[in-house]
């Protein structure tokens, strides 16, 4: 996100350096200092997940309500300096759960998209991204897709779990499950265990 914006709302960006298309996405200027351009964000009900390999490279949606910013996207932008992570849930009752991850970044499509993921500092979502007692930790995973299984488990969890991420065998974490009345499970074990409440959902990266 360009440093010079001030506003939260949606912008354009050139995430391959004039080399190809450019993208808009939406930014976030208030939250823990502003800068976070979201490389994912869903209204409660919005656009299914479950998409192709293809589609989540590509990205698909619009910032307005739901989309992704591609896998390519977020490769090319994580890799030209370091980037942090901020994950929000913001439930019907008007709570706000938060997560930040001091180090992000993607590997390239060779890697099928590997998460490199780093320091947990504070927040009231609690990490289990990289630990947990349940031993199925994202850092260092696979990105799979319903026709593109990369993850530890004997069958597909992205096919499973409708929708794409970085599953391990499967998850405790997973942003991109299916909306209600179908059964997302574990958004975010155990802070978020239900779809249920859920109104918005948001990934933001932003340069350390």
């Amino acid at each position: 996100m360009d440093s010079g914006e001030s506003t939260s709302g949606y912008h354009v960006i050139d995430p391959f350096g004039g080399r190809q298309r450019l993208v808009t996405v939406y930014c976030d200027m208030e939250t823990d200092g502003g800068g976070w351009t979201s490389i994912q964000r869903r209204l409660s009900g919005t656009m299914n997940f479950n998409k192709t390999w293809t589609e989540f490279k590509n990205g698909f949606g619009v910032p307005q309500n739901a989309y992704w910013i591609g896998n390519d996207v977020i490769q090319h932008l994580t890799n030209r300096q370091p980037y942090s992570m901020y994950v929000v849930f913001k439930l019907n009752n008007g709570s706000i759960f938060h997560q930040k991850y001091a180090d992000f970044s993607v590997g390239d499509e060779s890697t099928n998209y590997q998460l490199h993921l780093a320091g947990p500092t504070a927040g009231n979502l609690g990490d289990i991204m990289i630990n947990n007692p349940y031993n199925e930790y994202m850092n260092g995973m696979s990105f799979s897709t319903v026709d593109r299984d990369n993850d530890q488990h004997s069958g597909n969890c992205a096919a499973y779990h409708k929708g794409g991420w970085w599953f391990n065998s499967c998850h405790n974490a997973f942003l991109n499950g299916p909306w209600p009345p179908e059964h997302w499970v574990n958004p975010w074990n155990p802070t978020i265990t239900s779809a249920s409440n859920i109104v918005e959902v948001r990934m933001m990266i932003k340069p350390t």
